[in-house]
């Protein structure tokens, strides 16, 4: 019998092994990748419902703003829309005179707080 013609078909046990270790590896590197992406896009579609939010309620009170600058504070306090996706939150309207010197001069500012723990996103708007 000839050894050289002789020739080995298939996987050995021990390659066999290096490859499955090797799948499972990427397996569960692609699985973590997946879960970063899926709560990193959660949190920037709710950060982006709160930004929408509070650019409306500024440009909403904006028009209030009054020369010469008083402080304002709405009456009813504004609220999130029911349907907004937010959970957790609240919103302030604060309408103020940032300089003395400057009586000319508003600042409009909105401040969205949502989810848990709380996250914040704030507007603000100089008004003459």
């Amino acid at each position: 019998m000839n050894l050289a013609r002789i020739q080995q078909s298939g996987f050995s046990a021990v390659e066999l092994l290096i490859t499955l270790f090797i799948a499972v590896a990427f397996i569960a590197t692609g699985y973590q990748l997946y879960s970063i992406i899926i709560n990193d896009g959660g949190e920037v579609r709710a950060r982006a419902r709160a930004s929408n939010i509070a650019y409306d309620h500024l440009r909403r009170y904006s028009p209030q703003a009054t020369d010469p600058c008083s402080i304002f504070t709405p009456t009813p306090a504004p609220a999130i829309p029911a349907n907004s996706g937010l959970s957790n939150a609240d919103i302030t309207v604060t309408i103020s005179c940032p300089y003395t010197t400057a009586l000319n001069l508003t600042k409009v500012q909105v401040r969205v707080r949502y989810g848990s723990p709380q996250k914040e996103v704030n507007h603000a708007i100089f008004v003459n």
